[in-house]
């Protein structure tokens, strides 16, 4: 065996310094890098992936609302419920109708429903209409105004194949929009019931 000299030892420790200097760079920047990653692998300060938006969020979250839109939504527009404020008989006499008329459920479900429908649609004061579906007389007395304005409101409604907004009807011609702010909590938009999906 050959025998080491000096120069085969400085070769061997220069070698050496070089290994463990770049091991020594490498830790710490592994070790930040571990830190910096969020769960799941994702760098932090990458934003979280876009959530879906909530399917009508104006029925607040609770317990029922997945009875509601399961149950409820899939006959009629949301719209119904959101003009259609009762107490607890009136729910439950409506959600019996309902029931007669094809509504398929159990008893829990239809329980639900009822609290949740009770607890976040009362009986309201205000008389509502929906505004793509009221006459001429109905769309005058609730916003006040004389009937040939309501019905060439309702004559701009159909050209447009139907307001979504109040800002829609603001944009009819001749209506005062400020009569429309006035009276926006009496008005609903989108129709009152859909279709019932086929058997």
């Amino acid at each position: 065996m050959k025998p080491h000299t000096s120069g085969d030892s400085a070769t061997y420790r220069r070698r050496f310094g070089w290994t463990l200097l770049l091991i020594c760079i490498a830790i710490p920047g592994l070790a930040a890098f571990s830190r910096e990653a969020a769960p799941g692998g994702q760098p932090a300060g990458t934003p979280p992936p876009a959530q879906e938006p909530i399917a009508h969020p104006e029925f607040p979250a609770g317990d029922g609302r997945e009875a509601v839109m399961r149950l409820c939504v899939k006959c009629h527009s949301p719209n119904i419920i959101l003009a259609s404020g009762q107490d607890r008989l009136g729910w439950e006499n409506t959600i019996t109708k309902m029931v007669r008329l094809g509504a398929q459920g159990n008893d829990e479900d239809f329980s639900d429903i009822a609290d949740y429908l009770t607890k976040n649609f009362p009986p309201s004061p205000v008389k509502k209409i929906f505004v793509n579906m009221a006459s001429d007389q109905d769309i005058a007395s609730t916003l006040g105004i004389s009937l040939d304005e309501a019905k060439a409101l309702n004559a701009y409604r159909d050209k447009i194949k139907g307001f979504t907004s109040i800002e829609d009807m603001k944009k009819a011609p001749g209506i005062d929009p400020k009569k429309i702010d006035a009276n926006k909590d009496r008005l609903v938009f989108g129709a009152g019931s859909t279709k019932p999906p086929a058997s």
